[in-house]
């Protein structure tokens, strides 16, 4: 990419802004999309701006292309009251812009500018930042579009941005205490073994005594750590990353593993719950706004980043299609519990599934924020049984050779 300085008339005033290309071409392309171009000339690119692409080039190699949630919420809040004000769409983007200060937002958004005043709509200018602003923004964007309340549908937007910071908030409080706790269980195994074990060692290979298991265990761990620790993190590392290129490339790879993760202890609960209530609270809006069922499964199953659970609601959207009721199309996934099933049979006998669906996502909202709640109790006994075998590991390992040369010894 190379670095253009374009001098440009917008709105009447004279602006310098600066653009990243491949050619001069595409970079006056881009800066008439901004405005009257009154001179564009290649510069030399800053140190800071050959910094940040190196870091937007690691962000997208190891994944992490997703924008902060918090700022993400400022930024869709403001658009939607100014939107509700009645403020233009251009105006709108342009203060948001100006107050954020996540730089990847502010060119999404500067970007969102030049694609509305050329004739595009909102929703096709952030499709193209569909992976940093996620598939719940493009729903909730898309759905204002076609039913023309753009600006409570980003209002809305928020408060389910604001719910998904607030979720993930809890969680982080609630393994907050449990992962420090075994994380300096670990290291302080892990520096036993290093600074101890070998002491031990010399005087066991001294007296020629023979080892039990727990103490060859610890040898072993010794040898591995003081010799291959840094080839160990470097494997894991590696190993991690292929992982992630795998899922991402191998269609395969990422359902089975959607598949198996929601089957874990708690773990499997909580995104469950999660992803359930997302997609009945998305799902009840898009019935409230009156987008024909099978596009509202479709739409409200896309937001969904589980690929298992948005296959079987694909397939469940099929289903519909082929005439099938929504409550058989639900329960041939396998996803609900029958209460949740009855309950939308019970709001199409009715003729309210919006209100019906949005009391499920209530239902799912409550029982997420109970297993957030209860989530350190339960996941204490696994956490004491590990931490019960390491601290029986360490203490076997070093104690028991220590009672047979005393025995040994008493026995002469």
């Amino acid at each position: 990419m190379k670095y253009f300085e374009a001098k440009l008339i917008v709105r009447g005033k004279k602006e310098v802004r600066h653009l990243l290309a491949e050619t001069k071409q595409e970079a006056m392309g881009i800066a008439q999309g901004a405005g009257m171009v009154i001179g564009l000339k290649e510069r030399a690119m800053p140190l800071a701006v050959r910094a940040e692409q190196l870091k937007e080039w690691a962000l997208e190699r190891l994944g992490s292309r997703a924008l902060s949630v918090q700022e993400l919420t400022v930024v869709v809040r403001q658009i939607g009251v100014m939107l509700n004000a009645g403020i233009s769409m251009s105006d709108a983007l342009f203060e948001a812009a100006s107050s954020t200060e996540d730089k990847r937002l502010r060119a999404i958004v500067q970007q969102a500018i030049e694609d509305v005043e050329a004739g595009q709509s909102l929703s096709q200018s952030f499709s193209r930042h569909e992976a940093a602003l996620g598939h719940i923004t493009m729903a909730m964007v898309t759905l204002g579009e076609k039913t023309g309340t753009l600006a409570e549908s980003m209002l809305k937007l928020a408060d389910i941005l604001e719910e998904l910071r607030d979720n993930r908030t809890k969680i982080k409080k609630a393994v907050r205490m449990p992962a420090i706790s075994l994380g300096a269980m670990v290291a302080a195994f892990v520096v036993l073994i290093l600074l101890v074990v070998p002491k031990f060692q010399s005087i066991f290979s001294r007296l020629g005594a023979d080892l039990p298991v727990p103490t060859q265990i610890l040898i072993g761990a010794e040898h591995l750590l003081s010799n291959y620790g840094l080839w160990i993190l470097a494997g894991l590392f590696g190993v991690y990353v292929g992982v992630r290129k795998l899922l991402e490339r191998s269609y395969v790879a990422r359902l089975n593993f959607d598949r198996y993760i929601l089957k874990l202890y708690l773990v499997g609960d909580l995104m469950k719950r999660g992803f359930y209530g997302r997609f009945m609270l998305i799902f009840s809006e898009l019935i409230r706004s009156g987008i024909p069922l099978t596009e509202a499964m479709e739409t409200a199953g896309g937001t969904i980043e589980n690929s298992y659970v948005k296959q079987q609601l694909a397939d469940a959207a099929r289903g519909i299609e082929q005439g099938k009721s929504l409550s058989v199309a639900l329960e041939e996934t396998g996803l609900f519990e029958p209460m949740v099933l009855q309950m939308v049979r019970s709001g199409e006998s009715s003729g309210e599934l919006d209100t019906m669906l949005g009391r499920i996502a209530d239902y799912y909202k409550m029982r997420f924020n109970q297993l957030v709640d209860n989530f350190s109790a339960l996941l204490e006994p696994i956490l004491m049984a590990v931490i019960a075998a390491l601290v029986l590991l360490i203490a076997l390992g070093i104690f028991l050779p220590m009672w047979d040369i005393s025995s040994a010894a008493m026995g002469r």
